[in-house]
């Protein structure tokens, strides 16, 4: 019998991965191609979040968020930053609506630490175990102007991610991506397995 070359596993699913990064490389920036990703963004003035110029920006980070998730099926928050606009605010998803936060700053965060696997879209389609608190309490505005502040500390696997995220976008705007926050860089992977994050789970940190 002679030798036949091995094949690496889940080639179908690579394929797809890479082929959907080619297709959102159209409108999302990528580390390496836009020094602003590694800068702090610059804050929203508050007189120009009614204005007609700051709503279209919004509008299409929108967009850009709703035209992510139909090609890949996935994608929680993007912030400016990441479609060339380094300014800070940032759009988040949830089933019953788009939340926009402008300015946010965290007054409080959870003591507990938890540790999950993320993916970014200015760094696709690398996964990385990223440490964070639990929960953050944030000050934020909203697109009407108004001052909000966020304090859910929802323990659910939803809640989770929800805090997760914002922590996430806000980190966008002060120029670091979740990559930066690996202990272990030999626990990076790139996304290949399709099931990886069936049987994901978060797992508390005792010591940083």
């Amino acid at each position: 019998m002679s030798w036949n070359a091995p094949k690496s596993p889940f080639i179908d699913f690579k394929k797809s991965v890479f082929y959907k990064a080619g297709e959102v490389s159209e409108f999302i920036y990528q580390i390496g191609e836009y020094r602003q990703l590694r800068e702090t963004s610059k804050n929203v003035p508050i007189k120009d979040i009614k204005s007609a110029d700051f709503k279209a920006k919004v509008k299409y980070l929108k967009e850009c968020l709703i035209k992510y998730r139909k090609i890949t099926g996935y994608g929680r928050g993007i912030t400016a930053v990441q479609i060339g606009i380094p300014e800070n605010f940032s759009v988040i998803y949830t089933p019953e609506k788009l939340i926009i936060i402008i300015n946010p700053k965290i007054t409080k965060k959870s003591e507990k630490m938890l540790s999950y696997p993320e993916m970014c879209m200015s760094a696709n389609p690398i996964i990385v175990p990223t440490i964070r608190p639990a929960w953050v309490e944030f000050d934020y505005y909203d697109e009407g102007g108004k001052l909000q502040h966020w304090n859910t500390k929802d323990n659910t696997d939803l809640g989770k991610i929800m805090n997760r995220v914002f922590q996430h976008e806000i980190d966008h705007m002060e120029g670091i991506i979740n990559i930066d926050k690996t202990k272990n860089p030999k626990e990076i992977i790139l996304e290949s397995d399709p099931n990886f994050y069936i049987s994901t789970t978060f797992k508390e940190i005792k010591s940083i």
